[in-house]
């Protein structure tokens, strides 16, 4: 069998950044313009978010499969039964449903960031819940 198709390469410089508000957020983490693809029903989106001290997300869950690669700092991701301490080179992976959270400490002292890799159906919806 012969697979075809278009390689897509995209270069995304760290200074290509903008504040992120969207409602899963607490505070504005910096977000890249990211990169989206589709096929046999299933979207796939990746994108590198920076967390200033302070900032995380509220716990939310994916209809997918949600993979996180830390690329620089130190940060924080939890579930409802763990917190864990994370940090450049580590790779989460978030089950469908699974309700998480991901940023930094309030007293953390620098950025943290990593490259989300998302996973799922075209009619995933994203449910958000409170702060952690």
């Amino acid at each position: 069998m012969t697979v075809t198709g278009t390689m897509d390469v995209t270069n995304l410089p760290s200074a290509d950044r903008n504040e992120t508000d969207h409602p899963v957020q607490i505070g504005s983490p910096l977000l890249s313009a990211g990169v989206e693809s589709t096929f046999d029903g299933v979207t796939v989106r990746s994108a590198e978010v920076t967390f200033r001290p302070g900032e995380r997300t509220k716990f939310h869950a994916h209809a997918g499969v949600q993979i996180l690669y830390v690329t620089d700092g130190v940060g924080i991701v939890g579930n409802r039964d763990e917190e864990r301490e994370v940090s450049e080179g580590d790779l989460i992976v978030f089950e469908p449903g699974e309700e998480h959270w991901h940023g930094t400490a309030e007293d953390a002292d620098s950025e943290f960031s990593h490259v989300y890799f998302l996973a799922e159906s075209d009619d995933g919806e994203l449910t958000i819940q409170e702060a952690p």
